[in-house]
């Protein structure tokens, strides 16, 4: 079982599968939560991206997202 955390991304699995989704944060950078009233459990705020088959191919996958979205922005001067 996985449970990381890179960036705003949240890395978790099953037996099955591996699913990536993306954190929404606060101004200052921090998660954001929701409490749930039924369980009484605090739980992130968090929009589902994708789901893998395994570890490697969710990297390879968030990767390309990564680069896609312009995920770094580039030093200004």
């Amino acid at each position: 079982m996985i449970d990381m955390k890179i960036g705003q991304y949240h890395l978790t699995s099953d037996k099955y599968e591996v699913k990536v989704n993306r954190m929404s944060l606060d101004s200052q950078g921090n998660p954001v939560t929701s409490y749930d009233e039924k369980s009484g459990i605090n739980r992130l705020l968090e929009t589902p991206l994708a789901h893998c088959k395994n570890v490697e191919d969710t990297l390879h996958w968030l990767r390309g997202y990564l680069i896609r979205n312009a995920w770094w922005q580039p030093m200004k001067n």
